[in-house]
């Protein structure tokens, strides 16, 4: 995955990176934040910011035994989804507007008529 390194992709958060690892594809990428951290501390990306670096990178890949990595991508994966993601996302939301846990009643309604 060659990324800019730029401001466009400073908080850039590549959802291609665990679609790629879930679809047993190694993957090596330039040091954007959100792949660096975790999947390249974690040993599941292989990290690269010249094209020297990428060749070498992708021979580390194709030399390595290819079960043991693709476990740990699997159980680094099973302990993330969508469905956390957003819970996670809600409980700040709620959070930041004071409402309390379970209490949806508190939050305001916002409705909309259809423009005529």
């Amino acid at each position: 995955m060659a990324f800019a390194l730029n401001e466009a992709t400073r908080f850039i958060s590549p959802t291609k990176t665990p679609e790629f690892l879930a679809a047993g594809v190694p993957v090596v990428s330039t040091p954007i934040t959100d792949v660096v951290r975790p999947y390249g501390e974690k040993g599941l990306v292989e990290i690269a910011k010249t094209p020297l670096e990428v060749v070498r990178k992708a021979e580390i890949l194709l030399e390595r035994p290819r079960e043991p990595w693709l476990s740990r991508v699997d159980r680094h994966l099973a302990a993330g989804s969508w469905d956390k993601t957003w819970a996670t996302m809600n409980r700040l939301i709620e959070g930041a507007l004071g409402v309390a846990d379970g209490d949806r009643a508190a939050l305001p309604v916002y409705a909309t008529t259809p423009a005529e």
